[in-house]
């Protein structure tokens, strides 16, 4: 389960991670997402393409001037937006204001006074480049063929309501076994804004994680018969 980049890294996770993984959950969540008719399938998928080299290395040196530039940029960042963390809560959580409290903001810019915080922010413009959610989530491309759930908060602040709900549309063409709850009383963080209703969605859900688990075992006995046979 994931919100914001945090969904994005998860549904990378529920891909790598394969059989473990029973079900996911996706809350207004970053990454890649393009329309699955117009989807083309690259010549090699972008996991096995950075493995082999064919992308930019993750952490590899910095063209011209280097990692001093990007602890440049991620220190103006963070100066830029410092002042500005409690204004920006108040509109991420416009549909339950409280949860924009005086102790959130204290620990968000407690953490962008740490001495690194710039250049965490730097080092996160030398990551390999991203696979999309159409090949994460795609069993047959090697990514995560399970139920996903995405409670999605239309009210979204962050990438703007139209955005939210034009993700949500392409989720429901994505492929069978993606359901996508929209939440006309959730924002960007839909669990925060609306936990009783993406609780209900998450108990519907949970029949499907089941029902996928038991397969999932059958499957796996299956194969270990056939390899003693």
């Amino acid at each position: 389960c994931g919100n914001s980049i945090g969904g994005g890294l998860s549904a990378g996770a529920s891909a790598t991670l394969g059989d473990q993984v029973k079900g996911l959950i996706l809350c207004n969540t970053a990454g890649v997402l393009e329309e699955p008719a117009e989807y083309a399938a690259p010549r090699m998928l972008v996991r096995d393409a950075t493995l082999r080299g064919e992308h930019a290395a993750p952490f590899a040196p910095v063209p011209l001037f280097g990692q001093p530039a990007l602890d440049a940029f991620g220190a103006a960042l963070v100066a830029a937006l410092f002042p500005r963390v409690p204004a920006l809560l108040d509109g991420i959580y416009g549909d339950r204001p409280a949860n924009a409290d005086e102790a959130l903001a204290f620990a968000i810019t407690q953490g962008a006074c740490s001495p690194g915080a710039a250049n965490v922010i730097g080092s996160g413009q030398k990551l390999a480049t991203n696979r999309p959610l159409n090949e994460v989530l795609d069993g047959e491309a090697g990514g995560f063929g399970g139920p996903v759930l995405v409670p999605q908060g239309m009210n979204d602040k962050v990438s703007g309501p139209a955005r939210a709900s034009e993700r949500a549309d392409v989720f429901e063409r994505l492929r069978p076994g993606v359901k996508v709850c929209r939440l006309e009383a959730g924002g960007h963080c839909p669990q925060d804004d609306a936990p009783e209703a993406v609780a209900a969605a998450i108990l519907e859900f949970l029949p499907a994680v089941r029902e996928y688990a038991q397969g999932d075992t059958s499957r796996g006995r299956a194969a270990e018969s056939t390899v003693g046979a």
